[in-house]
């Protein structure tokens, strides 16, 4: 489990990972990373480099254990597709806890026939409680 991140200076940070079709069993939590308690998460980007092909839906979202799809929900991205998506936080009013570090998890679900392609890098961008 990675530590949450919090730099010397005022400015926005961020985790990071890359999502294969494959990356785990479809369905299944990856974590990306934690974001410290208090902290305002700004977006989350999903950069789908390669299109995830299973044949009757492709779904990414992300989120953290209490709630899966809290950051991108079901429809937030075009799974099948090469692009860009950039998600205000599906559920959340920006702040995932003011108790402790919360740790962001992706899931990548599937159905039909197998997707034998597919890949995304997902940030999500957060600003540390630094309080003023």
């Amino acid at each position: 489990m990675s530590t949450a991140r919090r730099y010397h200076t005022s400015q926005t940070h961020y985790i990071r990972r890359k999502i294969d079709f494959n990356t785990a069993a479809s369905g299944t939590q990856v974590e990306i990373g934690r974001v410290p308690a208090n902290a305002a998460v700004l977006r989350t980007v999903v950069s789908v480099t390669v299109a995830f092909n299973a044949a009757t839906t492709n779904v990414l979202i992300v989120g953290t254990s209490g709630d899966d799809d809290a950051l991108v929900a079901a429809a937030g991205v075009d799974e099948t597709a090469v692009g860009v998506t950039s998600v205000a936080p599906a559920t959340l009013a920006g702040v995932l806890s003011t108790s402790a570090a919360t740790t962001v998890f992706a899931k990548y679900t599937q159905t039909g026939t197998a997707a034998t392609a597919g890949s995304a890098i997902v940030t999500v961008e957060y600003v540390p409680f630094d309080g003023l």
